[in-house]
């Protein structure tokens, strides 16, 4: 069982490529030309944090290729200082896509089919907090809101895009030490000097990175043992200054649920898992998570689907809500369904998940069991996604598919009537979202966090 992980891993990220180019978004009209979603291949970030001037920055270096000719796509929220092309020096621009559903950046220079190399310079000044003992800093993500995955703190492509990252992060004038809480691999190159490195199938929503000066948590560190024979590091920590359930009852409830997870769809598909308590509500990552005590159990279930079997846009992003909302409600199964949701239809380039997935996403989802009853229900059907899709995004049609492929019955009118709908037929003010489990929290309560 372990070389069959093993093995999922290598074929995920050997079709990252192809998985790249089958979701990337269409192109579009802007400054007279063709605005153009490129392929990123590999991305390092060079994160420097200077404690004697109190300033944080990143220089990112980006190899991509690009499919025709236009102007390259990226996006930023922070405003670049410097952005070079193959070494000439060039400017981006901000513009919206076509229906306004979301706002991304261009490099304003035509560029050429085949392989580039992009140089982006700018400050880093959201989620940092430099304090006498070191600096707090978090690249905390969020899908309620466009432009929240890790383009809110350095550049980086939309969510189809599958890249290899790396970070180089170096504290300047820093006396203590710093501790690293991250999903990816961290080597100490020297004194307050680290390469983290994260696998080529992770995309804009699948980093976790939070570092504090050395003291600032409790944390526990154990082993969890996989059902493949794997020993998982994990750690499940928290901030001194904030309240906390205990780190023994946090272990103890991250194991409950791990062994659950693996018991209903196999060996857990992450190296590591990493835990915070923090916060009201959650948010997920790849074999990590922010969240509540309350609500571990539904953000760890999306280590397999949504940081697992892994969105490729915002009319997929539901997918997964929907299933861990089912998941929390006891995966109960009804024969009955009413009303219509837009959540598939949205257009074309949203980038955030839709809320009716928590409540009627939840509801349709036990609808599904109940019509497939006899054919085991959803949870196999589940369980074969994992183990034939991990790693690699997907779209809601894909998922349609693979479904009725599977039980070798068409549910495409079932997505149709109750997805594709209008989403003023569903009545959203009386299914209103988990608030415990999905609430959005502000910067500033964010960083009571940090």
């Amino acid at each position: 069982m372990r070389y069959l992980v093993l093995l999922l891993l290598f074929i995920a990220q050997a079709f990252a490529s192809e998985n790249d180019l089958s979701h990337r978004p269409k192109s579009f009209n802007v400054n007279g030309g063709q605005a153009v979603f490129a392929d990123f291949k590999e991305a390092q970030y060079k994160i420097s944090y200077d404690l004697t001037s109190k300033r944080a920055y990143a220089v990112a270096t980006i190899n991509f290729e690009m499919l025709e000719s236009g102007f390259p796509i990226f996006d930023s929220v922070t405003s670049p200082v410097g952005v070079w092309l193959d070494g000439e020096k060039v400017t981006s621009l901000e513009t919206k896509t076509p229906q306004g559903e979301t706002t991304a950046r261009y490099v304003n220079k035509v560029t050429s089919l085949g392989s580039h190399e992009l140089k982006i310079e700018l400050p880093i000044s959201t989620l940092v907090e430099f304090v006498d003992s070191g600096v707090k800093s978090a690249f905390w993500t969020s899908d309620l809101d466009e432009r929240r995955f890790l383009e809110r703190y350095l550049p980086a492509n939309f969510e189809f895009d599958q890249v290899k990252m790396t970070f180089i992060v170096e504290f300047l004038g820093l006396k203590n030490k710093q501790v690293i809480y991250t999903n990816g691999s961290v080597l100490e190159l020297d004194n307050n000097n680290y390469k983290i490195e994260y696998p080529s199938y992770y995309t804009a929503s699948s980093i976790f990175f939070h570092t504090v000066p050395q003291g600032s948590t409790n944390e526990l560190r154990f082993k969890l043992k996989s059902i493949d024979g794997r020993d998982i590091p994990a750690v499940v920590y928290f901030s001194k200054s904030t309240w906390n359930t205990g780190l023994e009852r946090l272990k103890a409830k991250t194991i409950e649920v791990f062994q659950e997870l693996e018991s209903d769809y196999g060996p857990f598909p992450h190296p590591t898992l990493t835990v915070l308590q923090a916060g009201m509500g959650g948010m997920e990552y790849c074999g990590a998570t922010m969240t509540d005590f309350s609500a571990l159990g539904h953000e760890l279930f999306h280590s397999y689907f949504a940081r697992g079997v892994m969105p490729a846009n915002g009319n997929s992003g539901w997918l997964d809500e929907a299933l861990a909302s089912w998941r929390d409600d006891g995966y109960q199964t009804s024969t009955y369904m009413s009303g219509s949701s837009g959540m598939s239809s949205h257009p074309y380039y949203t980038r955030t998940t839709d809320r009716a997935a928590y409540t009627f996403g939840a509801r349709f989802m036990s609808f599904l069991d109940g019509k497939l009853k006899s054919k085991g229900g959803l949870k196999p059907f589940m369980r074969h996604m994992v183990d034939k899709r991990v790693f690699s995004p997907l779209f809601v049609e894909e998922f349609i598919a693979e479904m009725s492929e599977f039980y070798g019955v068409s549910v495409q009118e079932d997505f149709k009537r109750y997805t594709f709908g209008s989403s003023l037929n569903f009545d959203h003010s009386s299914h209103k979202s988990n608030s415990k489990v999905h609430r959005k929290m502000s910067l500033e309560e964010l960083k009571n966090y940090l």
